[in-house]
């Protein structure tokens, strides 16, 4: 598989924008944007960072400098706010989920600290998500993405042929549900967890049809899919776990470093991502909101 992986060409090229500089972060996905003051950036310059958004999935915005409001404004360039279920948002700001794990912590988990997508058991799941880094310590606490159309495009036209008319099951029961008590570990956050999570378990494709680029996307994560219809779960979990390791090979994940002054932005819709939690003793603040995308369909 390896060897094959290593001759796809790159899905990440390089791309000449007028409102800002975008230098890829891997041959996979991913771009460290400067160049732009966000806060004064025009319409023209919002709609073309939305094409460099599609086209590399992930950016990591350099050099800004945002209040939280100016957060929500930016959010808003690109659409309606999402609904953040199991966080409690901030009093004054109620789409703004604060983000922080002081250095004085005991435990070294994080806040969503395993590969997932937002949010993909919501009817309308996250079409994009926002992270402001506010405060970030000197090194540590990278972020990991996946390309998830990569993934795809990789799979051979028979196991294409055989997900494509398949529906997954989507629950926050393992992260949220009753025997989800790491987030008793996350001191400084509310997490709302231990209660009856059915309401919010649904379907949806497991290949999706991106609704702006029209590529073909995995639509699973581990965090939340949890079955496949019409399949025994002893039948669905060996091949979504295919599908999970094949997603996180190197060939289709880039890392990305914080600065201070931070934006990123992901497409939630063809990626996951991962936090790393290697800076246990240090402080990092961040402030996070998501995009309300489309209800999921082949």
């Amino acid at each position: 598989m390896s060897e094959f992986i290593h001759t796809l060409p790159s899905s990440n090229p390089m791309t000449h924008y007028q409102h800002f500089r975008a230098t890829p972060a891997t041959g996979a996905l991913g771009a460290y944007v400067e160049g732009v003051d966000l806060r004064a950036l025009s319409a023209v310059g919002y709609a073309e960072l939305r094409q460099a958004l599609l086209r590399h999935k992930v950016l990591f915005i350099r050099e800004q400098s945002l209040g939280v409001t100016d957060l929500e404004q930016v959010t808003q360039q690109f659409g309606q706010f999402g609904r953040e279920p199991y966080v409690t948002c901030m009093k004054e700001h109620p789409h703004v989920v604060h983000v922080v794990k002081e250095a004085s912590e005991k435990a070294p988990f994080v806040f969503g600290g395993a590969w997932h997508t937002d949010w993909t058991f919501q009817e309308r799941p996250p079409a994009f998500t926002l992270l402001y880094g506010h405060d970030v310590p000197p090194y540590g606490g990278d972020t990991c993405f996946a390309n998830l159309a990569l993934a795809y495009e990789w799979l051979s036209p028979g196991m294409q042929d055989l997900l494509q008319n398949l529906d997954a099951q989507h629950s926050p029961e393992r992260a949220y549900g009753a025997n989800a008590n790491h987030n008793a570990l996350l001191e400084n956050m509310q997490i709302h967890y231990g209660q009856d999570t059915s309401s919010e378990t649904r379907s949806h494709p497991l290949v999706t049809c991106h609704p702006e680029t029209s590529k073909k996307i995995l639509f699973i994560n581990p965090a939340y899919t949890c079955g496949i219809n019409g399949l025994r779960a002893a039948e669905a979990q060996p091949l979504l776990d295919y599908l999970f390791n094949l997603a996180i090979s190197p060939a289709f994940t880039c890392r990305m470093q914080w600065q201070q002054g931070t934006l990123a932005i992901w497409d939630n819709r063809s990626t996951w991502h991962m936090p790393v939690s290697d800076y246990h003793g240090m402080r990092r603040e961040m402030f996070r909101t998501t995009v309300v995308g489309e209800k999921p369909s082949r």
